[in-house]
């Protein structure tokens, strides 16, 4: 958005007159912020975190999830309670000591680096603390934009002091990946796939899939003590691809390579979140 859209907008929230999509008044003034083409999303960027989550996009009162319902004060407590950068009161960054997955060795971090491309258009890495893992993954690498993206803002905030210049870091959905299709060259998910229900899983790997280039390849951790549904979905595309080249090698079909790399993990420590890391605000209260 242009400084003259920023003001417009900033002096429409300072008359009360726009939401965020969930129903909640929008409190706090914009300093930057991305717009839908169509001007009628505005999604602010706080604190160096773009927020591109539909519950947090700013728009009109008859845009919002259910324009006739009110909303309760318990959910606009626990919406700025989850998003404090966007209220009133701007709470200090947190300071998170526990990582969401158990830290990889060096020798393994190298083993699946390997894996990944060197160079390219995108590089991707999802959901850690892990600092030092993402720096020794992007190590001597030449990619033309950086990417770090997560489910929670919490652990966004924890590290965007510490992550590679220039890296852009983004709050958005599991469910619907902020990027178009065919743009990521390599993908590396630190957020165990399986630790989602069977549904859910079948969902982060179409998207995982989508948006990952034709040529591009990704290491997706997973819990080896869990079931692993999304595993036999890559399979599956896979012998399809297989059977196509038989059958009609003039459709050219290409998978992205997808590697699911097993983690065992300590029972006896919690690394996991509470379930608003987990799971979308909105879809905790539907």
């Amino acid at each position: 958005m242009s400084r003259d859209e920023l003001s417009v907008l900033n002096q429409r929230i300072k008359r009360n007159e726009l939401y965020f999509h969930l129903g909640i008044q929008a409190q706090c003034s914009v300093d930057s912020a991305l717009i839908t083409e169509n001007q009628t999303y505005v999604y602010p960027i706080v604190e160096g975190i773009i927020f591109l989550k539909k519950d947090v996009a700013i728009t009109a009162k008859n845009r919002t999830k259910n324009p006739f319902m009110r909303v309760p004060e318990h959910i606009t407590e626990e919406f700025f309670n989850t998003y404090k950068v966007l209220s009133k009161e701007k709470a200090a960054e947190p300071v998170l000591k526990d990582l969401n997955s158990q830290k990889l060795d060096n020798d393994q971090l190298l083993q699946l680096k390997s894996r990944l491309p060197k160079s390219g258009q995108c590089f991707m890495s999802v959901v850690t603390h892990d600092v030092d893992a993402i720096h020794n993954l992007v190590f001597n690498t030449r990619f033309n934009a950086y990417v770090h993206i997560d489910f929670s803002l919490d652990r966004l905030l924890a590290i965007k002091k510490d992550v590679k210049q220039g890296t852009e870091l983004v709050l958005c959905d599991v469910a619907c990946l902020p990027f178009e299709a065919n743009t990521v060259n390599a993908l590396f998910s630190f957020d165990y796939i399986n630790e989602y229900d069977k549904a859910d899983q079948a969902v982060a790997y179409e998207e995982l899939k989508r948006v990952l280039k034709e040529d591009g390849a990704s290491v997706v951790l997973y819990d080896k003590s869990k079931p692993l549904h999304a595993q036999s979905q890559l399979k599956s595309d896979q012998l399809s691809k297989k059977a196509l080249s038989v059958l009609a090698p003039w459709k050219k079909k290409k998978v992205p390579t997808i590697y699911f790399h097993p983690v065992t993990v300590d029972a006896d420590e919690n690394h996991r979140e509470e379930l608003m890391t987990k799971t979308s605000f909105g879809r905790q209260f539907s």
